[in-house]
């Protein structure tokens, strides 16, 4: 295996399976710190930066919160760029809201306030969104209100799965809403890879991604340049083989991702 400056670590897939803990992630993260390597954690999760690392610390692994990335970033990073004003109706996140109106943007209370400038529904597919909201955010869209999609990943963790599958079949198109633009911003939008470009400064050619998903991260690497590794601990042989983007590395465990990091350093210490 190549020499990386930077890792980051898929959050959802490796880190917390459950109440469980993949065995070996902190001494793997342990041993990075120790080679003077820069880690990240990303997440498609909508949990505050402060919450996941305080998770994080109770499973042993302290991190800094510019070590976490979140869609929260994907989002902030969205609506930089933009020096028109915007209004923003944010349906199954309080988390967003609030966020959201302390960079100043206005916040959209129903379909029925009055708004600035362009509007944009940013839609959460979470178990906490409520039924009026979906009405208030269908309303908005049917006006010519730009859709924004967050947390997509419906086989994600903490997901409503039936009901968020039937709202995202709404809103992509199995329902007539005509001529609807979507923006994602969760992983792996191009948003959320600019976020984790940021991070490494474009310099994709010295960082690589770790993670136990399949499909969608090895995805997200490969969209940045960037190698992959993944741990196929709990996946059967044939799912492993029928990957359509191959991973640049393939470990069975975290042990043994470990064992190679030390191997390296044994070598470089020669």
């Amino acid at each position: 295996m190549k020499e990386y400056k930077t890792f980051f670590f898929h959050l959802d897939s490796m880190i917390v399976t459950g109440n469980l803990t993949f065995p070996y992630i902190s001494e793997v993260i342990k041993l990075l710190k120790q080679q003077s390597k820069k880690v990240y954690f990303f997440t498609n999760q909508l949990d505050c930066s402060t919450t996941i690392k305080k998770e994080l610390e109770l499973i042993g692994i302290k991190t800094a919160l510019n070590q976490i990335i979140t869609p929260m970033h994907a989002i902030q990073d969205y609506f930089s760029d933009r020096s028109k004003i915007v209004s923003l109706f944010i349906a199954g996140s309080d988390l967003i809201k609030d966020e959201m109106r302390k960079k100043g943007s206005h916040i959209l209370a129903s379909a029925g306030e009055k708004t600035k400038g362009e509007v944009y529904v940013i839609l959460s597919l979470t178990s906490t969104l409520e039924i009026q909201e979906l009405q208030d955010a269908f309303s908005l869209l049917q006006r010519g209100a730009k859709l924004i999609l967050l947390n997509p990943d419906l086989n994600g963790p903490n997901q409503n799965k039936m009901e968020s599958g039937s709202i995202a079949r709404v809103f992509i198109g199995e329902q007539p809403i005509n001529r609807l633009k979507i923006n994602v911003t969760g992983k792996p939008s191009i948003w959320m890879q600019q976020v984790l470009l940021k991070k490494i400064h474009n310099q994709s050619g010295h960082a690589v991604m770790v993670s136990h998903s399949l499909a969608s991260n090895v995805a997200i690497g490969q969209a940045l340049g960037m190698d992959t590794i993944l741990i196929t601990d709990g996946q059967t042989q044939e799912e492993v083989i029928n990957i359509k983007q191959k991973p640049t590395y393939t470990f069975t465990n975290l042990e043994e991702l470990t064992n190679e990091l030390k191997g390296k350093q044994m070598v470089q210490d020669q």
